[in-house]
């Protein structure tokens, strides 16, 4: 399975900006570079767990809100 990583990154700028939030803003309260978080937004680079994360707190949402149409739920038994 393939994230979609524009997906993921034009979910988090929506976000931000609902926020009236600036990338700048965005990428402080994260621990990101203001450049890497411009680069995600575009989905011009892939995001690991860890960024993700901080930025899903950052935003005052849940990671898989993020990630929700990359979710497959399987019940195992």
């Amino acid at each position: 399975m393939e994230l979609d990583y524009k997906a993921i990154g034009e979910r988090i700028r929506r976000l931000r900006l609902e926020q009236r939030m600036t990338q700048a803003g965005l990428a402080e309260r994260s621990g990101q570079e203001p450049s890497n978080l411009s680069h995600i937004e575009r989905g011009a680079t892939k995001l690991g767990l860890p960024t993700l994360v901080s930025i899903a707190n950052a935003l005052g949402v849940t990671a898989d809100r993020l990630l929700f149409d990359s979710l497959e739920y399987a019940d195992r038994v």
